[in-house]
């Protein structure tokens, strides 16, 4: 008994060395190897490690270009976790809205959880217009 836990506990350390030593997702085998390992399905573990939220990445960037003060880092890091958490990504015109005509875009056509952050986003950009 003592020696599957020891297992598992290696198999999670091991995994996470190779996705944080890389800089990237674990490669193919080392999740196939993982959920050998821990005896759950490789479908579960892809569906953690699969998708990239690329267009709240991209706003997530520019917010963090124009940030000013401490606030708005706290900002940012909170929007990051809510990325990670996330299930889906907006779309590529709504990202533009954002970005390019941040003055008539519409909050509600988002996820209601991307509000205060779409919002921040707006304010950030009207006080750099005003300094």
């Amino acid at each position: 008994m003592a020696d599957k836990k020891t297992q598992k506990d290696v198999s999670k350390k091991s995994s996470s060395k190779i996705s944080k030593a890389s800089g990237k997702s674990p490669s193919k085998k080392a999740i196939k190897d993982t959920a050998a390992s821990q005896g759950i399905s490789l479908s579960k573990i892809k569906s953690k490690v699969g998708k990239r939220k690329s267009n709240l990445l991209k706003l997530c960037a520019e917010m963090n270009k124009i940030a000013l003060d401490a606030v708005d880092k706290e900002v940012i890091k909170r929007f990051r976790i809510l990325i990670d958490a996330a299930e889906e990504d907006i779309t590529k015109s709504g990202l533009h809205a954002v970005l390019k005509n941040w003055k008539d875009v519409e909050v509600s056509q988002f996820h209601e959880s991307f509000h205060p952050y779409i919002k921040h986003y707006i304010f950030m950009m009207k006080r750099k217009l005003s300094r």
